[in-house]
């Protein structure tokens, strides 16, 4: 339980809380930090020493707001980068450098996440291409906003351009405790399936130091080694510079693909919904060849835009890439407006994580069956051919 202006915000039901940080940041007295719990998920703990009962942590909290449902889209277009380069460098169609590349260029800051040498995912604040193309493809994992809220303010204040990229949660998040609209910064969301937590992905990153006899050094969720429709297939990179994408790689996605590894928020996230917390909103765009009758191997972006910033935005970017504008109803079937369902067996999931470790997961949750690790293989070598 947590004490705040004579109420209280029950955490013993984890539904609650999303884990994004902001009252944390937004706590004038320093009463409030974020503390792991059994399964490693985050959740505020507060020293009540320091506690003034201003209420403050509860109305920043957008997360146990009513949500809204009615539809902020206005427009969605495909869009593919024409700089080749970035667009392998993309998990997609290269959205996301694309809108950053505008606001650099006018001397702004880019947030978003990073994986870190120590595999920590955490957001960070760039001011060049160099810091932000460390923000590029996919992190299955949640990302740790600590102290960001307050600097992204702080920079808007000075009267510097922002753009924040996030997951849905967290650019509510971000609004929320800002309190007001900022007309220098642009919200970037995506299409979030959920989200695993930093401690069971250093697990597995563990898990593989073991299996590989060898220190991880990287590992790409979304590379396009095999292709931009290959997301299945992850891979490693050790210190001696191998690549590894071996069935064990597989582990992680699995759990996180079943909602097996989510947190338990996700499971009625507010933000599944035709109405998005941001100017715009980027995915895959999965699917599309249903639209165009081509296949594309190289990854195509869906940008869905909500706001007249969003609109400025993607005019500036019309002339570095190839953008295409659909009718809203024709891509509604990319659009997720239900939450994740909670796996049957999540309780025993967790219990068994608890008790036996990240290899205990592995050994129970995991097909290892031949047939499948055959599969694996023969999707690779077909991935690669195509």
């Amino acid at each position: 339980m947590v004490m705040c202006n004579s109420k209280r915000i029950d955490l013993s039901n984890e539904t609650n809380c999303c884990g994004c940080m902001a009252c944390e940041d937004a706590c004038p007295r320093g009463a409030i930090s974020m503390i792991e719990n059994e399964n490693g998920f985050i959740y505020p703990g507060i020293d009540e020493t320091k506690c003034i009962n201003c209420g403050i942590c509860l109305n920043i909290c957008d997360f146990r707001k009513e949500p809204k449902t009615e539809s902020n889209i206005e427009k969605a277009y495909s869009l593919v980068v024409n700089d080749k380069n970035v667009l392998q460098n993309s998990s997609s169609g290269g959205a996301f450098t694309a809108l950053s590349d505008v606001v650099l260029s006018r001397s702004g800051y880019v947030v978003g996440s990073i994986m870190d040498k120590n595999f920590h995912i955490k957001h960070i604040v760039a001011k060049d291409k160099k810091e932000r193309d460390l923000m590029r493809e996919s992190k299955y994992v949640q990302s740790c906003t600590v102290g960001i809220w307050r600097r992204v303010r702080e920079l808007l204040d000075q009267g510097k351009e922002v753009l924040f990229s996030g997951t849905p949660c967290q650019c509510a998040a971000l609004k929320s405790y800002l309190g007001k609209d900022y007309d220098r910064l642009i919200v970037v969301d995506f299409l979030c399936h959920g989200v695993p937590n930093n401690r069971m992905f250093k697990d597995f990153i563990d898990h593989l130091n073991t299996i590989f006899k060898t220190p991880v050094v990287g590992f790409s969720f979304r590379n396009k080694i095999y292709g931009w429709n290959s997301n299945s297939i992850n891979y490693s990179i050790s210190s001696d510079g191998k690549i590894n994408s071996k069935w064990i790689n597989q582990t992680y996605y699995s759990f996180f693909s079943k909602n097996l590894s989510l947190r338990p928020a996700c499971y009625r996230c507010p933000y599944r919904s035709m109405h998005r917390p941001s100017d715009i909103t980027i995915a895959d765009f999965w699917g599309i060849e249903r639209l165009t009758g081509c296949k594309n191997r190289d990854g195509v972006s869906l940008v869905l835009i909500h706001s007249e910033k969003g609109q400025s935005m993607m005019d500036s970017i019309k002339e570095s890439c190839n953008v295409i504008e659909y009718p809203i109803e024709t891509v509604k079937y990319r659009i997720w407006i239900v939450p994740p369902k909670r796996h049957v067996r999540y309780d025993e999931f967790w219990k068994t994580y608890q008790n036996g470790g990240y290899i205990a997961l592995v050994k129970r949750y995991f097909d290892d069956s031949f047939t499948k690790r055959i599969r694996f293989e023969i999707k690779k070598i077909m991935k690669k051919i195509s």
